[in-house]
């Protein structure tokens, strides 16, 4: 790859990451110690159904520009851009997949892409031997 197409990959991947800052920014965790429950089930409440969508939807539109095949957010191969995908939107917390879904529903790019490396051999391997754990 060229230094500028690993510029975009990169950006992908931060966009990703940019999501997940925004969700800790929302502070609707457990951890959180300056708001009530129902504070962080309202906060919570809003990332998932109103916030996470829409940042979502223009990592969809971006990706559209850089896709040259379904499954892949650059290009037509496996990128780390692909990777950051998979982990936002199927290697959640698991308390948080089913709403992470939810919120995902209207991103084909993105869950194709999801999908695309979920069903890698060597993320299924991975997901089989894994250990459980909290993190």
């Amino acid at each position: 790859k060229t230094p500028e197409e690993e510029g975009m990959i990169d950006c992908i991947a931060e966009h990703c990451r940019d999501v997940k800052d925004a969700a800790r920014q929302k502070a609707f965790s457990k951890f959180t110690r300056n708001k009530t429950d129902e504070e962080k089930a309202e906060a919570r409440k809003e990332w998932f159904e109103s916030d996470m969508p829409t940042m979502l939807m223009k990592i969809e539109e971006a990706v559209k520009e850089t896709s040259d095949a379904d499954g892949y957010s650059f290009g037509a191969t496996t990128t780390y851009g692909d990777v950051a995908i998979w982990a936002l939107l199927r290697d959640c917390f698991p308390a948080d997949a089913e709403d992470t879904t939810k919120a995902a529903e209207k991103c084909v790019v993105l869950n194709a892409i999801a999908d695309q490396i979920q069903s890698h051999p060597g993320v299924a391997k991975y997901l089989a031997e894994r250990p459980d754990s909290l993190w």
